[in-house]
Parts: C-alpha cells; structure tokens; sequence
C-alpha cells in the first residue's frame, strides 16, 4: 500500500500510521505509542480520539486496550462521513442562485436597465409554466391552456428568455426557484 492512501477519505497521514499501527498489534495499549509514532502524548492522544469517534478503532476491556475496526467496516464508515461532506458542500453550490442574482444587480447599476428586477409572471404565464412542467407536448399544453400551439410556443419561448434560461427545463428550474411556481 502506498502513504497516506485514506487521505481522500479525510484521514491524515499520522492517523493512517494509528490505525495501521493497530491493526498490526491489536489490543495494544496507547501508553507508549507516541514513541513510537515519534510525536507528543496529546497529539497522539487526541488523533486516536478522533479514530475511535470515526469508529476505526474501540476499546474493548478494562485494560483500555484499544483494537482496530475491520478494514472493510472502517472504509465503509469513512465513504459515509465522506459523502455526507460532499453532499453537504453540493448543497451550498447548488443554492448559490441568489449570488447569480446579487451579481445582475451589481451589473444592473453599471448598465441602465441591465440586470432590472424580473416582473413576476401573468396569469397566462404562469399557466403556461405549470403546463411545461406537467405536460410533454405543446400541443396537449395548448389543448390545456385553450390556445393555439403557435401561442403556446411564443408563450415558452418568451418566458425562457425572460429568464434567461437556455432550455425549457432550466426555465423551468429557473421559475420554481423564483417562487414562480
């Protein structure tokens, strides 16, 4: 195995060494390990702190004789923690629409009438929205709303670049972010 291999799973290098160090000599005591590890007591102390919370490694007698979780539980546990990092971070990006919308502002006071606040959308409008979203042709969209397909279409095509979205699906997205729908 190569170093530091569970660092993409958030490990680092010394605590890998821990944990490497146990599963080695299971049951050891951590007494004078930070010799080993060549490091002070408290670092090494608060690093297999951190390994048991993360659950790769437990004490399992009076002794505080400290072993390893198995290598396959204690991957499966570190991909948990990891993806719940990344599914978190993926939240903070993907509800970043409103710095889009506080930069068109910044851009709307250096151009006259750029970046203006969108009107929200007529009552036709937004039919014709709910109708994007509920239905899969024009023609059973105009069916629908009681218009011909031709004003149905001018009707998406007016609200996609009004929202300036760049396909029938983001105007879509674009809309229900807005409270539009």
């Amino acid at each position: 195995m190569g170093e530091n291999e569970m660092s993409v799973f958030g490990v680092p290098e010394a605590e890998e060494e821990i944990y490497r160090h146990f599963l080695r000599n299971p049951g050891t005591r951590t007494d004078d390990l930070h010799l080993l590890l060549h490091s002070r007591p408290g670092e090494t102390r608060a690093r297999i702190a951190r390994l048991q919370k993360l659950g790769l490694l437990h004490t399992e007698d009076a002794e505080r004789r400290i072993f390893p979780a198995d290598p396959e539980v204690a991957l499966a546990r570190l991909v948990d923690v990891r993806l719940a990092a990344l599914h978190q971070e993926l939240q903070r990006v993907t509800r970043s629409r409103h710095v889009i919308d506080g930069l068109r502002a910044e851009l709307g006071g250096a151009r006259s009438g750029a970046g203006a606040a969108v009107p929200r959308p007529s009552g036709i409008e937004r039919r014709v929205l709910v109708s994007m979203c509920t239905v899969g042709k024009d023609e059973a969209g105009a069916r629908k709303l009681g218009v011909s397909v031709r004003t149905y279409r001018r009707h998406v095509a007016d609200l996609i670049q009004t929202l300036g979205a760049t396909s029938r699906a983001q105007a879509a997205l674009l809309a229900r972010e807005r409270g539009w729908i």
